[in-house]
């Protein structure tokens, strides 16, 4: 199969490249490189691999593939409140563009990576995937809206599938410490505390990096009627998390630490449990590889093998609002940021 993934050089997208290309498809990345030259390790590299605006993509580069794999995006909710209009634009006319070029080239599928986030602030209730929708910020609204947009253009000869992905964690070549649990995990090697920004009771589902690229490539290969027009919820029920718990098992994997609350904590809106009996049955054979107390024994390693990580992590290296606004401050950004967003370089 030839597989398009836009948002390659991503956290994912990282790990999506490598699952792909390990089942035998052909990858093709695009990616705009807004976070080249932060790497944490050495990512794998598509089969071809272009620096381009998903704007940019035309019918004719999409000639010839099978399925395309939309993780491009303004990709949290601190950033996706930054500028909510160029959220929007990016985060749903980026992926429709996409799509639309997509179809009008005959690709059979096109794979949508939304986000549990929709059900924003709905307490302990477990949500299937006809809960109703609850967004607390732009970001969780523009998938919203691309989930919408995308279904109007979806037919028998273009089936979209759109994967609301839990919270992810875990460690990539493409490293993030602006996610719950490495965030917790950061704090606590470079200063021994493990670090809440909120009182902890909230509830969140979490799913490892790896195993949300695992999800696109699995559901890229199954049958597409089993596919088509779906919307599914990516993780595991046993993953569903109270954040004060996640601090817990960084505590214990971390000797000396402590758990502490940060004083500018608030109470966190995004407060919601998901079931994912759905994944189950569209892919009956498919299965987490990771948990949380894995990845964070894992990440506690690398952590601490890297000579300058607390440097790096206070300094912002990983954090991608950090590394937004700090090329927001150079005029050092892609034309597409400066032209949706009327900043000027």
């Amino acid at each position: 199969m030839r597989v398009l993934i836009t948002g390659h050089r991503g956290y994912i997208g990282a790990h999506a490249i490598d699952v792909f290309q390990k089942a035998g498809h052909h990858v093709t990345g695009v990616d705009v490189g807004l976070y080249d030259g932060v790497e944490f390790g050495t990512p794998a590299v598509a089969d071809n691999d272009i620096t381009m605006d998903v704007f940019d993509i035309t019918a004719d580069m999409l000639k010839g593939i099978d399925a395309v794999v939309a993780l491009a995006a303004i990709s949290n909710d601190p950033m996706g409140d930054l500028d909510p209009a160029l959220t929007h634009k990016i985060n749903t006319a980026g992926v429709m563009h996409c799509a639309e070029m997509a179809k009008s080239a005959g690709v059979p599928r096109f794979l949508f990576a939304s986000s549990c986030s929709v059900y924003g602030a709905q307490g302990d209730t477990i949500l299937d995937e006809s809960a109703a929708f609850a967004p607390v910020s732009a970001y969780a609204e523009s998938k919203i809206n691309t989930e919408a947009e995308l279904q109007k253009i979806g037919d028998e000869n273009f089936a979209v599938t759109s994967l609301r992905n839990s919270t992810a964690y875990g460690q990539s070549p493409r490293l993030r410490t602006d996610l719950a649990v490495n965030n917790l995990l950061a704090y606590a090697v470079s200063i021994d505390e493990v670090k809440l920004m909120s009182d902890g009771t909230s509830w969140r589902p979490l799913a490892h990096c790896r195993d949300i690229a695992r999800a696109f490539c699995a559901l890229s290969e199954a049958p597409i009627e089993d596919v088509r027009g779906l919307a599914v919820n990516i993780g595991g029920n046993v993953e569903n998390y109270q954040i004060r718990d996640v601090a817990k098992i960084v505590h214990e994997q971390c000797a000396g630490s402590q758990i502490t609350i940060a004083t500018e904590a608030a109470n966190d809106p995004r407060d919601y449990r998901v079931s994912f009996d759905l994944l189950g049955k569209v892919l009956p054979n498919f299965e987490l590889e990771w948990n949380v107390a894995k990845a964070v024994k894992v990440m506690f390693a690398e952590y601490n093998a890297r000579e300058n990580f607390k440097a790096e992590f206070e300094g912002g290296r990983y954090t991608r609002l950090v590394t937004l606004q700090g090329r927001l401050a150079k005029g050092d950004l892609p034309h597409y940021f400066t032209e949706l967003s009327g900043t000027q370089n």
